[in-house]
C-alpha cells in the first residue's frame, strides 16, 4: 500500500545552477532555449540522482527573485517526489540558510531505497542542521527526531538489501559440492562479490550493492552445469548481434 513520507534535509551547497523553461520544466544550465535561473542545491540533486530514470522535474512553485526558493515535483515508475526549498535562517543570504522538505509518495520499500541512496549520494547526514534553533522552529522537530525519521526509513532499505545478499549467499551454500571444476572457479567469484556487496552495504553504497549482486547472480548461473550452457549461449548470441565498430576517421 502506498504511503506518504516526509523528510527534511539541510542544504550545504546551492549548486548546481539550472534553468526553468517556459513550461516550468527543470532544464540544464546550457539549455539552448534559455530560461530563468534556479539554484537546485546539493540535496535536490542527490534526490534526482537517487530517483533513477524519471521524467523531467516540473516546478509547482517557480523561483522568483530568490532563485533558491521553489517547489518542484518529479515522478519515477515507483515514486512521486515533491521537494520544497526555502530559507529558514539569515534571510537566505547563504546556501546553508536553506532546507529542503522532501515529500515521498509510494511503497515503503521504494521510499526506503530512495532515502538510502540520497545519503549515499550526499556523502553526509542530511538531518544535521547548520542552525539548529532555526531548523527546529521551521520544522517543529528537533534534530534527534529528524535523525530518527531518516534512520528508520534507511534501516528498512538496508534490511531489504541485506536480505537480497543472504538469498544469494544461501544459493551459494546449496550449490557447493554440486559443481565441476569450472563451477568452483565461478563460485569463488560469487564469494568475492558477496564480500563486495556486504562492504558496499556497510558503506551505504546501494548502487555498488546492486552491481555486486548482479555479478554474483551471473556467477551462480555459470557455476551450475545445468544452467551454464544456456547463459553462455545467450551471451554468445548477444556478442554476435552487437553492431561492429567501424573507424570512419581518415588515415593521415
Amino acid at each position: 500500500m502506498e504511503e506518504e513520507f516526509v523528510l527534511w534535509a539541510q542544504v550545504r551547497s546551492g549548486t548546481p545552477q539550472m534553468k526553468v523553461d517556459n513550461d516550468g520544466v527543470l532544464r540544464p544550465n546550457a539549455w539552448p532555449d534559455g530560461g530563468r535561473v534556479a539554484y537546485i542545491g546539493d540535496v535536490a540533486q542527490a534526490v534526482f540522482s537517487a530517483l533513477g530514470p524519471h521524467s523531467p522535474p516540473e516546478f509547482i512553485e517557480e523561483p522568483g527573485f530568490d532563485e533558491q526558493r521553489w517547489t518542484i515535483a518529479a515522478r519515477s515508475n515507483e515514486l512521486m517526489i515533491i521537494i520544497k526549498s526555502e530559507s529558514y535562517w539569515g534571510f537566505g543570504l547563504f546556501a546553508k540558510c536553506y532546507l529542503n522538505r522532501i515529500e515521498i509518495h509510494g511503497l515503503r520499500k521504494n521510499a526506503a531505497r530512495l532515502a538510502f541512496d540520497i545519503i549515499a549520494s550526499l556523502g553526509r547526514d542530511p538531518w544535521n542542521a547548520s542552525f539548529p534553533f532555526g531548523y527546529r522552529r521551521k520544522t517543529s522537530l528537533n534534530v534527534e527526531k529528524h535523525q530518527s525519521i531518516w534512520k528508520d526509513l534507511i534501516q528498512t532499505g538496508k534490511e531489504e538489501m541485506n536480505e537480497n545478499i543472504e538469498i544469494i549467499a544461501e544459493r551459494l551454500r546449496q550449490l557447493k559440492g554440486q559443481v565441476d571444476k569450472t563451477g568452483k572457479t565461478h563460485l569463488k567469484k560469487v564469494e568475492e562479490n558477496l564480500k563486495i556487496a556486504r562492504q558496499a552495504l556497510h558503506d551505504r553504497n546501494a548502487p555498488a550493492v546492486s552491481r555486486a549482486l548482479s555479478r554474483a547472480e551471473t556467477g551462480l548461473i555459470l557455476a551450475n552445469p545445468k544452467t551454464r550452457s544456456d547463459l553462455e549461449e545467450q551471451m554468445n548470441t548477444t556478442e554476435q548481434e552487437e553492431i561492429p565498430f567501424v573507424d570512419l576517421t581518415e588515415s593521415e
